[in-house]
Formats: structure tokens, C-alpha cells, sequence
């Protein structure tokens, strides 16, 4: 049985920690997570599984249907209802290629890595950087949303207090996070794998990029701009100033 003290993440407080995060003024990795080739191998095999038996399942319908319908009468053939019933089975081979589609579809929603990313010029909005794998070359895709395009389902706890980070849960291993910017519904969720590593190995960092405020007080994404803003718009005038510094020591007098 894990117990919740194992628990110990960073040793500063949330807002030490989502200012550590900004205060850079660049980008920086908050998750990242390397999919096993024992996954990619499993989809793979299954997929390959339901491909096979789609195929074998659609000739030995097709020759069935075939020999029943040269069989029956010249009434029957006629029958729209009895060619219906006699090759309509034959249509459900499409299932399995279904099937195999969507199992490299889901491994392919798996999230490799997300990073922080400053907000734009002239805004406040703290964005971040999501990638994962094509389904079949496994070549990184990645797109980048502010903080209020992404969230979670309500039921949907991140950070639990159990394990090294904190995101431990016996229940599931993985989390899902909907993309409310995207295009499709095949493109609206991306899974993130519990057993991935985290920035300072403190889970709390993503409950607050992906919680409501309705959901969390203390752990939403209201408390994350906030600091952030703040610490970008601090970066930028310490940067802004070292440059006019460095301008002031290097105009000739």
C-alpha cells in the first residue's frame, strides 16, 4: 500500500515553484514522458490482430453470401429484403479495420513532453506546448495553446499526494486532457501517462495549468496567470533594462 508521505516533490511553496517556471522569460519543459516500445509493439500487434481477422472475417462472409444467394430461388434473388439479409453481413468486416485504426490512434494521443511558453507580445496569457507521435511514422506533432484552450474533467484529480511526484493513483495510470481549440473530435483529448516526469517533481504544477477555478481554489489556472503575468512582465523589464544598459556602455561619448 503506498502511503501519502511519500510524497515530497519541491521543497518550495506552489508560487515559488510556478515562479521558478516563468522567471525566465523562455520556454521551459513542465512534463516529459518516453512512450515503452513495449506499447508501441502492443499496438502494433493488435492492430495487426484486428486487421487479420477483418480480413478473413469479409472473404469467408462474401463466399458464404455468394453460395447462399446462388442457391436461392430466382423469387428470393429478386428480393430486395433477402439480398439485404444475405450480404449485409459482409459490411461488418469494416469494424475491425476500426478497431485497429483507433488502437494507434489512442497511443498516438499520448503526450511526450509539455512546455511552458512566456506569453505573446502585448498579452498576459501564459501559453504551453504539447507534443506527441504521428500514429504510424511516430514523428513528433506539436501545438501550442493558451491556458484556457486546455483543461480537465472535473472528476479528474492530478495531483493525489501519492508517490515521488505526487500524481500516483491506484485507480488509473493515465490522465485526459481536452483540447477545447480543436478542429475535431479525434483531435479534442490527449492522454498524459502518470509514471511521466515532472518539473521538480511536483505535480501541482499541472493541476494548476489544467484546473478550473470552479474546480480547485487553491490549484487553477486564475492563481497560474496571475503569477506568471507578474514574473513575465518582470523578466521583460529586468531584460529590457540590461539591454539599455548594455547600449549606455557601448555608445561612444
Amino acid at each position: 500500500m503506498v502511503s501519502k508521505n511519500q510524497f515530497k516533490g519541491s521543497s518550495s511553496t506552489l508560487a515559488q515553484l510556478i515562479q521558478e517556471v516563468g522567471q525566465s522569460g523562455i520556454k521551459k519543459p513542465l512534463f516529459r514522458y518516453q512512450v515503452p516500445r513495449s506499447v508501441r509493439w502492443a499496438s502494433t500487434a493488435l492492430s495487426v490482430v484486428f486487421l487479420t481477422y477483418g480480413a478473413a472475417y469479409t472473404d469467408m462472409s462474401w463466399r458464404t453470401a455468394r453460395e447462399v444467394y446462388g442457391n436461392a430461388t430466382e423469387e428470393k434473388q429478386r428480393s430486395l429484403w433477402f439480398k439485404c439479409k444475405t450480404f449485409g453481413p459482409v459490411a461488418l468486416g469494416v469494424l475491425p479495420v476500426i478497431l485497429a485504426a483507433g488502437t494507434k490512434h489512442v497511443t498516438s494521443r499520448l503526450v511526450t513532453e509539455m512546455t511552458y511558453l512566456p506569453p505573446i507580445k502585448n498579452s498576459t496569457v501564459p501559453r504551453c506546448q504539447l507534443t506527441r507521435c504521428t500514429p504510424f511514422l511516430g514523428r513528433p506533432v506539436t501545438i501550442t495553446r493558451e491556458v484556457h484552450e486546455l483543461s480537465k474533467n472535473k472528476a479528474t484529480k492530478i495531483f493525489t499526494g501519492v508517490g515521488s511526484q505526487g500524481m500516483e493513483d491506484k485507480a488509473t495510470f493515465v490522465f485526459f486532457i481536452q483540447d477545447k481549440k480543436a478542429t475535431s473530435f479525434f483531435n479534442k483529448f490527449y492522454i498524459f501517462s502518470r509514471s511521466g516526469s515532472v518539473v521538480r517533481s511536483d505535480a501541482r504544477i499541472l493541476d494548476c495549468f489544467f484546473n478550473e477555478v470552479a474546480d480547485n481554489k487553491l490549484l487553477n489556472k486564475s492563481i497560474l496567470t496571475q503569477i506568471l503575468s507578474r514574473t513575465s512582465a518582470k523578466s521583460q523589464f529586468h531584460s529590457s533594462n540590461s539591454r539599455s544598459s548594455i547600449r549606455n556602455i557601448v555608445k561612444p561619448k
